[in-house]
């Protein structure tokens, strides 16, 4: 017989604690980097959308500033100044002041490229700028950026000058882009320190939050590997006895069939067992995925607890304990005669595997406050304090062994509460030990 190979054959492996946490952890540093990186890319996007637009806005406020100017100029000749070629160095500085203060400068040449008017009196090497004067005599518009001494970078935009339509001579006015390019330089500074900020910000914000997003999912990742790990267990434990006896009815195959009878009602057992926990298993897992479809219909509750009750009553008489009915009539509400049925059977059930021989199990059915209620109450062994808030956990015991010798999976009240819930109700348990156990829903709510 090889029974203790069986065990191994079913055995599956398990995930420690520790590679479940390092795993989560590293889930939770790669959504923390994510988050950071959107961030920052939301940060630089609205910097660059904002640097852009200013840009555009600033260069389309110079062009309407300068076309403005010499159209100005050009048609009001009395606003033409003097040419100024006066080299003397407090000059030059001043009107370094001018072209730095962005201050427009408008210059007027003739057809053969001689200064005719200089606004502002400023003298400059490179204004006017040559290359957009001689564009504007072959009588086209231009503007340009170009670049004086030191680097000063100017917008200029040089018009044609007519004279029955004959061109005559060229209107160039000029400004600074000093200020212009200050405060662009500010926003991309701006941008490039949100950027850094951003970074600063989301990185440890983003673990943060990752690790907080991580908690329910990694409490669902261990319920579920506990819920696996369980399930695994029990159905191996009626598969190694099924296997285990048909071996041994194998091993002596010419035995009379009566002599094999025990190992083959054993056998028989285990799959009934086996049968009872994949049906359980089926319809938590229905549950859980919300495709348990109910059959709703108005009626008392009450009446069908009363029922399932009876029904049960062979069961309690042959334990010893003695159960009682108390009903009151409910106005009908919408619920699954079925499914309620089932729910007092597990709680009466579960009421019967935890008392003894001359214990009282009581069901109590009746209406409450608008609603419905089904109490079942038991003078069993109870259920001690450290135990009760897990009574309704998938595969839990509080007492194992009494449980197992009864056939329990520890999915009654799961199952249970799964039920009251899907009708929208409430369940709850209240117990002291060696002083029994008190189960209450409430329906209709």
């Amino acid at each position: 017989m090889r029974g203790g190979n069986v065990r191994e054959q079913f055995r599956t492996p398990r995930r420690t604690p520790h590679d479940s946490a390092s795993t989560f952890r590293h889930v939770g540093r790669r959504l923390a980097l994510l988050n950071a990186i959107a961030v920052i890319l939301v940060i630089a996007l609205s910097g660059i959308a904002t640097f852009l637009l200013l840009r555009q806005s600033l260069d389309e406020e110079v062009n309407d500033g300068l076309r403005d100017r010499v159209e100005a100029v050009r048609d009001h000749p009395e606003q033409w100044g003097v040419p100024s070629h006066d080299d003397d160095d407090d000059d030059e500085d001043h009107d370094r002041e001018i072209v730095d203060s962005g201050d427009t400068l408008v210059f007027v040449v003739d057809r053969n490229g001689e200064l005719l008017a200089n606004t502002r009196g400023v003298d400059i090497a490179g204004l006017p700028d040559a290359s957009s004067i001689e564009q504007a005599l072959t009588g086209e518009r231009d503007t340009r950026t170009v670049s004086i001494a030191d680097d000063v970078r100017m917008r200029v935009m040089s018009v044609p000058l007519r004279d029955d339509g004959r061109v005559v001579g060229a209107v160039q006015a000029a400004r600074s882009l000093r200020e212009h390019e200050t405060e662009l330089a500010l926003v991309r500074w701006m941008t490039l320190a949100g950027v850094g900020l951003g970074a600063l910000v989301a990185v440890p914000a983003g673990l943060l939050l990752a690790r907080r997003a991580m908690r329910p999912i990694d409490a669902a990742f261990q319920r579920q590997r506990a819920f696996v790990a369980d399930a695994s267990h029990e159905l191996r434990t009626p598969l190694t006895l099924v296997r285990a006896n048909a071996e041994m009815v194998m091993l002596d195959p010419d035995r009379p069939v009566a002599e094999a009878t025990p190992a083959l009602k054993n056998i028989l057992t285990e799959v009934d067992r086996t049968d009872r926990l994949v049906d359980d298993l089926l319809l938590l897992a229905r549950m859980d995925a919300g495709q348990l479809a109910l059959d709703m219909n108005p009626a008392d509750p009450g009446l069908a607890a009363a029922e399932a009750a009876e029904s049960m009553r062979p069961l309690f008489v042959a334990g010893g304990v003695q159960l009682r009915i108390e009903r009151t009539d409910v106005h009908p509400i919408p619920v699954d005669v079925d499914r309620i049925q089932q729910l007092v059977r597990i709680l009466l059930d579960n009421a019967l595997n935890h008392s003894a021989n001359g214990d009282e199990v009581t069901l109590q059915a009746g209406p409450t406050n608008g609603s419905a209620q089904i109490v079942v109450r038991d003078t069993g062994v109870g259920i001690a304090p450290e135990h009760l808030a897990h009574v309704f956990e998938r595969f839990y015991r509080a007492d194992s062994s009494r449980t197992r010798q009864t056939g329990g999976t520890g999915l009654g009240l799961s199952i249970a509460r799964a039920i009251v819930e899907a009708h929208g109700g409430q369940i709850s348990i209240d117990s002291q030990p060696k002083q029994g156990t008190v189960v209450t829903v409430i329906l209709g709510n």
